[in-house]
């Protein structure tokens, strides 16, 4: 049991030594840059005159308010679904299309094309290919 403790103290001692043979006794140099102060210059400013051929108005002009039309907003599952037909006659008209060229022509956000794909693939109405790891998506026929 004394051996090992010896050994133990041993391997103590080493490490001390190793550790302190690490630090350096140079004091490292900051890497920031001080500060420059920032020269202020001082301007005057001139007074504007209006000119004689232009009179200040003194009646504020009215602005007519645009009409204010409320667009109805649909709710997200009527958005995948018109969505999907969307996609429905894209293909029909094109073929075969990789995903990511479907997500560029069509103008709506790409998580709802995706879960219109997804509902597409749901009901069974597409495929999903994937070729020299791009996907691919085309009706069913």
């Amino acid at each position: 049991m004394s051996e090992l403790l010896i050994l133990i103290f041993v391997f103590y001692i080493i490490y001390l030594i190793m550790k302190k043979s690490k630090n350096t006794t140079e004091i490292p140099s900051p890497k920031a840059k001080a500060e420059q102060p920032i020269a202020t210059v001082v301007t005057k400013a001139t007074p504007k005159t209006p000119s004689p051929a232009q009179k200040p108005s003194k009646k504020a002009q009215v602005v007519a308010p645009k009409s204010v039309v409320a667009t109805p907003e649909m709710n997200i599952p009527e958005r995948v679904g018109l969505t999907a037909g969307s996609i429905w006659h894209y293909l029909t008209e094109n073929g075969a299309t990789s995903v990511a060229k479907l997500i560029r022509e069509l103008p709506e956000e790409e998580k709802i094309i995706q879960r219109s794909i997804g509902w597409l693939a749901q009901e069974g109405k597409i495929t999903l290919d994937v070729v020299d790891r791009i996907e691919t998506i085309a009706l069913k026929e």
